[in-house]
């Protein structure tokens, strides 16, 4: 029996954890909390309440740091990157799920509906639904699986009948690990199965409908012919392993078109039912964006949300702590655990600016007159007070003024220095250089000239949300990088216990998919490809058109689901992860840029400093071996692989 016991373990009775399904079935009737298991399998109000307990197992990372895992953002406290600490067992962040109790319980409530729509207790109907709904919830779970590992055992009922309890095995065939590819089509199966038997319509808020399936069920798709199309593009994982022998860690190229023909249809099935749109979709002016896309994600635009979650579970004394943790620390009081959210100039430059008639053009952040806007500082606080004179560094009036031409998106998402945020000035500065030339960076200073003082951090300490303290990293409370996270904040003011929403799929990310499976397959309709790419751009109200090209679909992909988490898995799925390949390759760092204020001219100016992110340098100590990524390490490590007889995972051997 010991064999068993990973698989079924944790298979006690449904327990009852209705604070994380948040309040999603809060018209139930009766007192449930007097309710015994099998009183609740014979009403109604009992079996809504096993539903809920399913929905509890849905694998969603809402405000999640997954892009922390990409070259997009840092934690300002310091730490390496997650993803290189380890590159042959590290998983770069991605999710996991490995609950094999949870599994069960999913297949135990469908057999449940069924004996309850025997009995009369639900009509045939209500059973339809609630087993469509566990359905996309086991799914979803299988989906978070294969992306992660690979072929799993593909279990769809209870096992109960296979063992005796008492410990000695009965009939029980031990479930194998299914291929990849057979998990893969699995999962696509399972969601076409739930989108057709779901209404239109979500029975509450927050529940699974035909288009949370049909969204889900095109994410999957996309992601099984991205892994299927590119498996092979860092060179591919030797089949000495034994999993990729066996085709439990193996695609190839041959599975990708019937994937992308897949997630076109399922996009298709979204977009044709008129259902949704993008919120904003045509703004008058850039202002407009900007207001559009912030107020988004502060309340549901129901026309853009097919699928989600809320973090509000009615108690007063528990949510999210995303919110205090990452504003700014102007305008957090009484916790000095925030600012925690960087965002890197790398990042920022991606974002375009608009020329003079809304079209787009390069956005990087123009810094030197020489235009060697990737030379980066190492070692910037010994250096730069030595070499800056001889650089032609770019003077500009305001500190905000590299910024103000850049895409809605980032000015509705990023705080940068000198934007408002909480009715304040958010000060992001990092240096100053004195009137005789001296030059300091990340550390206090100040100059007095015709009585106005001027500050490096840009204002007195205490007053400020860059750069200050940046040594101490367990209580450094500022940002590291020169910007920050905006992007799901509470424009009003911190909030302890965030209560807010989270899209787990957005009509956007829709549209995005639609038009990567186009040009990646040659499938479907290009003309109506560019359309939808151009419609997200239009949205931040960019007037010109771009091709349909794979560079332009995945530049607007990043950009669109900036924090979302999706650039990690777009990564992941893409076998994208960067590399340093020699010691003196720079791909795969993050940077920084420091505003610093210059004083030499009488008038004060502001330079900004390109260096490294302070506290996570490859140049100093680094090999190139260190900084690789494996192509065995895009899969995961199997738990207990040994005692349940699988065959190892390459990161295993």
């Amino acid at each position: 029996m010991k064999k068993l016991l990973y698989i079924l373990s944790a298979f006690a009775a449904l327990t009852l954890t209705l604070s994380s399904c948040e309040k999603l079935f809060d018209s139930l009737e009766g007192d449930l909390t007097k309710m015994t298991g099998e009183d609740m399998a014979s009403s109604e109000a009992g079996i809504q309440m096993l539903l809920a307990q399913v929905y509890s197992y849905i694998p969603m990372n809402a405000c999640g740091y997954e892009d922390q895992y990409t070259l997009n953002a840092a934690d300002s406290h310091g730490g390496d990157y997650g993803f290189n600490s380890n590159p042959y067992y590290g998983m770069y962040g991605i999710q996991t799920f490995w609950n094999w109790g949870a599994i069960r319980t999913i297949n135990n409530f469908i057999e449940i509906a069924g004996t309850a729509a025997e009995k009369g207790t639900i009509t045939a109907e209500a059973k339809k639904t609630y087993v469509a709904e566990a359905r996309f919830v086991r799914a979803y779970c299988y989906f978070v699986m294969v992306r992660n590992l690979g072929g799993v055992p593909i279990i769809t009922e209870p096992l109960d009948k296979y063992y005796d309890g008492a410990g000695n095995e009965q009939l029980f065939a031990f479930a194998q690990r299914a291929t990849e590819k057979e998990t893969w089509d699995f999962v696509l199966s399972e969601f076409q199965a739930a989108a057709d038997d779901l209404g239109p319509d979500p029975v509450a808020p927050y529940r699974a409908d035909k288009y949370a399936a049909l969204g889900m069920k095109a994410r999957a798709a996309l992601y099984a012919a991205s892994v299927s199309k590119y498996w092979n593009a860092q060179g591919g994982i030797e089949s000495s392993y034994k999993a990729v022998a066996a085709k439990k860690t193996y695609m190839e190229a041959s599975y990708a078109n019937e994937y992308y023909s897949q997630c076109i249809k399922a996009c298709e099935d979204i977009i044709g039912s008129g259902r949704f749109k993008l919120h904003g979709a045509n703004p008058s002016g850039v202002d407009e964006a900007v207001k559009n896309l912030g107020e988004m994600f502060v309340t549901v635009a129901p026309e853009e949300f097919i699928f989600g979650k809320s973090l509000d579970n009615g108690v007063a004394s528990s949510g999210s702590d995303f919110d205090v943790y990452n504003s700014p620390a102007q305008t957090v009081t009484g916790n000095s655990s925030c600012g925690k959210y960087s965002v890197t100039i790398d990042f920022v430059d991606k974002f375009d600016n608009y020329d003079d008639a809304f079209g787009a053009v390069d956005g990087t952040v123009k810094t030197r007159a020489d235009g060697k806007e990737g030379v980066f500082f190492n070692a910037v606080l010994s250096r730069f007070p030595n070499e800056y004179k001889d650089i032609p560094y770019i003077e500009y009036d305001n500190i905000k003024d590299p910024f103000l031409k850049k895409d809605a998106r980032f000015q509705a998402w990023i705080l940068y220095p000198d934007s408002q945020f909480r009715g304040q000035t958010i000060k992001i500065q990092g240096g100053m250089i004195h009137p005789d030339g001296k030059a300091t960076l990340w550390v206090e200073d100040s100059e007095t000239i015709d009585g106005k003082k001027y500050y490096s951090f840009g204002a007195p300490t205490g007053n400020v949300s860059g750069f200050f303290n940046y040594e101490n990293k367990m209580a450094g409370n500022t940002v590291t990088t020169g910007f920050s996270i905006r992007k799901f904040l509470d424009p009003s003011s911190f909030q302890l216990y965030h209560k807010t929403f989270w899209y787990d799929i957005r009509y956007a990310e829709i549209l995005l998919s639609y038009a990567e499976a186009v040009v990646e397959s040659g499938q479907g309709d290009k003309a109506r490809a560019k359309q939808y790419l151009n419609d997200i751009r239009h949205r931040a109200a960019f007037k010109d058109d771009v091709e349909l090209t794979l560079e332009n679909v995945l530049h607007q992909r990043e950009l669109e689901f900036a924090f979302e988490g999706d650039q990690l898995y777009t990564l992941h799925r893409r076998r994208a992860f960067y590399n340093k390949l020699t010691d003196n390759d720079v791909q795969g760092q993050k940077h920084a840029l420091t505003p610093v204020i210059d004083l030499r001219g009488g008038t004060p100016k502001y330079i900004f400093v390109r260096s490294i992110h302070y506290a996570e340098d490859p140049l100093t100590g680094g090999k190139a071996s260190d900084y690789h990524t494996a192509p065995k390490s895009y899969y995961g490590r199997i738990s207990d692989f040994g005692v349940n007889k699988y065959e190892p995972n390459p990161a295993d051997e």
